[in-house]
């Protein structure tokens, strides 16, 4: 999610750059809808450089996300501005197949045939470890982890 992150925050910020040009070389602030435009790209660009900051990841801890109840994994999973969730979408623990975590990502494989990504700001380590520990030993033992 770093990489991304990253690499949105280039992308909005040469978009600015070019706004800004456009801004100290012609007269398009003197227009209602450019200063509407201009105003825009400073709130995305603040979501995107907010998302890079340690602030982002202390506000947005894994537990926030990954979630069990006796039967059921609820998931979370991050999406627009700033720290909008999006979900749950949950899952039987028991009809569970397979855990896939890269960085970033989490795959869980039903045995219905459904899988289920969610985003998330965590390292491949971090969501191992995690998901070892809230699942019960008789879950590990069912469910194949890649």
């Amino acid at each position: 999610m770093d990489a991304v992150n990253k690499k949105i925050a280039i992308a909005i910020s040469l978009i600015g750059l070019v706004l800004i040009i456009l801004m100290i070389s012609t007269d398009l602030l003197e227009f209602m809808w450019f200063k509407a435009l201009f105003g825009l790209w400073v709130f995305v660009f603040c979501s995107s450089v907010y998302r890079l900051t340690p602030l982002f990841k202390s506000r947005n801890r894994l537990e926030d996300f990954i979630q069990r109840d006796a039967q059921h994994l609820l998931l979370f999973s991050l999406m627009g501005f700033f720290d909008k969730k999006h979900g749950p979408d949950w899952l039987v623990i028991k009809s569970i197949d397979c855990i896939k975590t890269k960085d970033d990502e989490l795959i869980i494989y039903s045995n219905n045939e459904r899988q289920l990504s969610v985003s998330l700001p965590a390292k491949k380590a971090e969501l191992d470890s995690f998901i070892k520990r809230i699942l019960t030993d008789s879950e590990k033992q069912n469910i194949t982890f890649n």
